[in-house]
């Protein structure tokens, strides 16, 4: 008799032991992830403590030669009047009727794309070039390019410095 009741006692204090030893854990352990989750924000980890004044502006650190090499940048391309860029080039050539040719070619393409700029070349010592659009990357370029392509089977894909273009307002 002894052992059935010693059984249901004991059996009852181990539960409260194991519920007595849940919440010591649990009391003990929440605190510290609230604290982990709540200190692993950007915000903090950015701020270190600053004052909100000083929290919200950036701070950048930077070699004073990054500024240099902007600056350069910047001259290059004003001195290019324009940026690197791509256009379909859709003629060239530098037979005896090149002449009358390109400006053929480019008085048809302003009628059948007028929305798309046209620049007629000559470089030295006897080619003439029409290349058409400011295209600032090839993927641009590429989207127009397969839609002339048709109209125009000799017209491929070049670099070239393009003209700035405004913001729309």
């Amino acid at each position: 008799m002894r052992s059935l009741t010693r059984g249901p006692v004991q059996s009852m204090m181990g539960n409260l032991m194991r519920s007595l030893l849940l919440a010591t854990v649990l009391i003990l352990i929440l605190p510290l992830s609230l604290t982990a989750q709540r200190g692993l924000g950007v915000e903090e980890l950015m701020n270190d403590g600053r004052p909100r004044y000083m929290a919200e502006r950036l701070i950048v650190v930077q070699d004073p030669a990054i500024d240099t090499l902007v600056s350069r940048h910047i001259l290059m391309n004003a001195s290019k009047n324009g940026v690197d860029g791509w256009r379909i080039q859709i003629y060239r050539g530098g037979h005896r009727t090149a002449n009358e040719d390109s400006n053929r070619i480019r008085a048809r393409f302003m009628e059948d794309y007028p929305e798309i700029p046209t620049y007629r070349t000559f470089d030295r010592p006897n080619w003439f070039k029409v290349k058409v659009g400011d295209f600032r990357t090839r993927e641009e370029a590429a989207r127009v390019f397969f839609d002339i392509q048709g109209k125009y089977p000799d017209a491929y894909l070049i670099r070239d410095v393009i003209a700035f273009k405004t913001p729309v307002k």
